[in-house]
């Protein structure tokens, strides 16, 4: 650990590196020893393992903060982010927190690569890509996995990235307080990026290396099915216009082409076709109920974040003044 110590960059002081782990006590102690040659503190969170994890990181040099039961990764990630802006109070030489996963996947020597954007003040928010210039062997299965979620996340949150799911990032310490994760699971990834449509918030990606040395731990489809849901989650809450507008304006065109069509056929026979004109009033009828449920819920999350922000500012004055 001292050899780590000493072979530390000039900036290790100035970064923070956030873990989260679930029984990874194969990899975890050597994920903490790379990872600690350019950060003094590596905060691990131990999402309820049932085996050695904590010990074993705690060994390696890390903070090991437990969750007693396992509660998923977007719950470590705010427990470890949590972590940090209380750090943040104190320390004010803290530039970046990184985060990556405990399994070994994510090479720490790409750290410097991925918060050189933010020390020159080119992002907020860096995302290593896997995907941006292939630098790894990656099974097909995950690429056609990965574009199809990256995919349908530019495409709900308006932010395009080429590698959404990528959990090695980099986050600059000034916006970590405008990033309050609400997910569950493993859609966190993909909330940010709505997140940082919202905020208005500089993403910038740098290629990385990915190791794939082991079959993934969880069930491939049941993983994309539960991003997949909470994707639609997001954009429901997000962009309820775009979600519930948009899609109610196309209904309500289709039922208006089907009454046109309706219209014609009586036109040129002088019959009603009764069953297409019944399509054609339930088709207009949802169309208008979703285009007009957009309209009201984009107005509601409007007030909505009005009043947040609102919270926000009283709680940075008080903070203000407990400091003075």
């Amino acid at each position: 650990i001292e050899a780590m110590q000493t072979t530390a960059t000039p900036t290790a002081a100035g970064i923070v590196i956030v873990i989260p782990a679930y029984n990874e006590a194969r990899f975890i102690g050597s994920v903490v020893l790379q990872a600690r040659r350019f950060a003094r503190r590596v905060i691990v969170i131990d999402d309820g393992s049932t085996d050695l994890t904590a010990d074993i990181a705690q060994a390696a040099g890390a903070n090991v903060i437990r969750h007693e039961r396992n509660r998923g990764k977007a719950a470590a990630m705010r427990t470890g982010f949590r972590y940090v802006r209380r750090l943040l109070r104190r320390r004010r030489d803290i530039q970046v927190v990184v985060s990556m996963d405990a399994d070994g996947q994510h090479l720490a020597s790409d750290i410097p690569a991925l918060i050189q954007p933010i020390l020159t003040d080119e992002a907020d928010i860096v995302v290593g890509s896997r995907f941006l210039h292939v630098r790894s062997r990656i099974p097909r299965w995950r690429v056609f996995g990965q574009k199809a979620l990256t995919l349908a996340t530019n495409w709900s949150s308006g932010y395009p990235l080429t590698d959404s799911q990528s959990g090695f990032r980099a986050f600059s310490a000034a916006v970590l307080n405008q990033l309050r994760f609400e997910s569950e699971g493993f859609s966190l990834e993909s909330e940010i990026q709505f997140l940082a449509r919202q905020r208005h918030l500089r993403i910038r990606e740098v290629a990385i290396t990915c190791l794939y040395a082991d079959p993934p731990k969880r069930n491939p489809i049941r993983h994309g099915l539960a991003v997949v849901n909470g994707i639609l989650r997001l954009m429901g809450q997000h962009r309820p216009l775009f979600f519930f507008g948009g899609g109610g304006l196309l209904i309500l065109l289709a039922g208006l082409a089907w009454g046109a069509w309706v219209v014609d056929i009586y036109r040129r026979v002088r019959t009603l076709a009764v069953g297409y004109a019944l399509i054609s009033v339930l088709l207009s009828i949802l169309g208008s109920l979703g285009l007009f449920t957009g309209v009201m819920l984009h107005s509601v999350r409007g007030f909505m974040l009005e009043i947040k922000r609102y919270l926000e500012q009283l709680v940075e004055a008080e903070q203000e003044v407990r400091q003075k």
